[in-house]
């Protein structure tokens, strides 16, 4: 019914129908399945519980200035906890290291320096004495972002680094990746039973409180197994302090911090177990005159009870971690590396000025990632704790106002809070890609 288009013509309907075509059932798969469904929720936001009434922003008021969202009450609680006390003391001596590289190299700070390694550890210790002190839900999920982020990374990272064209890197790998083969639901019942304590004098059925109950009968003990576990914990600890010993005679700082940590843990294992201090070590305490069972209530008992939870999704995503930047690592040109070997640099200087540099972009790739499943983090809580015991985390929460207590405007509420919180990370990734691009 129209006139016959020219070249030009067919050539624009060409590419337009191209664009209609290809893209546009996804599109119409994205408006039906998340764009409609983030207005209607965005919508229920604004209304009470029966989505009847409007009640505008009270929702979002009510997530805020809910004592169990946000708790602030126990804030000055902080200064004596051991995680913060521990991290000012390694920021303290980051610090004094800072000012010693300063005046030999001209930088406080830098890749791979004496400084970095008190200085990431110190300020993971002080963020975990702050979210002890501050309970909520709002805080146990920055918690989650800080903490499981960190440690898959490092863990991932130091796995990918270590196992690097060596024998059995293959064997090594797949052990470690193979937890991604398990459901958050299937891990999160796999660890629920490993942390369950039992009451009284029953038999642990906990994997760990099994062993620490046992560790504690041992310490208690003066039979032979006592003997050689206080033997080989005190021959142990003197090696790590000769080892800490050699390198401050040779002055390579930073070969005495792995050894110093590790004799320092060492240490305080061999005085509990032998009773120097205290009265042992493991699940057992006195009750009158007697030794009983004391297990720990891992999931049970705040506020460290969080922090076992994380636990699960760190031993699930460092296998994450590890695949992808263990590619990026075998990806970095071997001219580099080898011209940095021949220039005289060993091989932590190679891997903090070299390699760590060359794959910045995918460790970026890693931490965006698991920020965004931390956010939305559900299956670990609502098996494990179902958000008790202080461990509600903003997706159960969620979960529980929206079906369990048919409070649909404010899980409507959270549920758009948990987008908003993801939605900055989104857009970083979009623009850092288009970039690359």
């Amino acid at each position: 019914m129209t006139a016959n288009p020219d070249a030009r013509a067919r050539a624009r309907i060409d590419e337009r129908s191209r664009a209609v075509i290809f893209i546009g059932p996804a599109l119409a798969f994205i408006t039906v399945m998340l764009v409609i469904p983030a207005i209607r929720t965005v919508y229920l936001s604004l209304f009470d519980r029966d989505s009847e009434s409007f009640v505008g922003l009270e929702n979002y008021g009510d997530i805020f200035t809910n004592p169990n969202s946000f708790d602030s009450a126990n804030w000055t609680d902080m200064f004596t906890s051991i995680p913060f006390v521990v991290g000012v003391i390694l920021l303290a001596v980051a610090v004094a290291v800072g000012i010693r590289m300063k005046r030999q190299s001209g930088r406080a700070v830098e890749l791979g320096s004496p400084t970095m390694g008190p200085l990431v550890v110190g300020l993971l210790l002080v963020a975990f004495g702050v979210f002890t002190a501050f309970r909520g839900t709002l805080i146990n999920n920055l918690w989650w972002v800080v903490t499981v982020t960190v440690l898959s990374t490092s863990l991932g990272l130091a796995v990918a680094v270590l196992a690097d064209r060596r024998r059995g890197e293959r064997v090594a790998k797949s052990i470690i990746f193979m937890p991604m083969a398990i459901s958050l639901v299937g891990a999160s019942i796999i660890w629920r039973f490993m942390y369950r304590a039992q009451d009284g004098d029953n038999d642990q059925t906990g994997v760990l409180n099994a062993l620490w109950v046992s560790l504690g009968k041992i310490s208690t003990g003066s039979g032979l197994p006592t003997l050689i576990l206080a033997l080989v914990s005190g021959l142990l600890m003197v090696a790590l302090l000769v080892l800490v010993a050699r390198s401050l005679v040779r002055r390579q700082w930073a070969r005495a911090v792995v050894p110093g940590i590790g004799a320092f843990f060492v240490g305080w294992f061999f005085v509990r177990f032998t009773g120097i201090v205290s009265y042992g070590i493991g699940g057992v305490k006195l009750d009158d005159d007697e030794w009983v069972a004391n297990p720990v209530l891992f999931v049970q008992e705040p506020p460290y009870n969080s922090f076992w939870l994380m636990v699960i999704l760190i031993w699930i995503q460092t296998g994450f971690a590890m695949v992808i930047l263990s590619a990026a690592i075998k990806a970095v040109p071997t001219e580099l590396i080898e011209a940095a070997r021949i220039d005289g640099a060993t091989e932590s200087q190679v891997f903090w000025r070299v390699t760590l540099p060359q794959i910045g972009t995918t460790v970026g790739v890693v931490v965006t990632t698991l920020i965004v499943l931390v956010m939305k983090v559900f299956d670990i809580v609502k098996v494990v704790t179902n958000g008790q015991f202080d461990t509600q985390v903003l997706a159960n929460n969620m979960f529980d106002e929206a079906f369990n207590r048919g409070n649909t405007g404010l899980g409507a509420a959270l549920a758009i809070l948990i987008f908003l919180s993801v939605l900055p990370v989104m857009v970083y990734n979009v623009r850092r890609m288009q970039k690359e691009a």
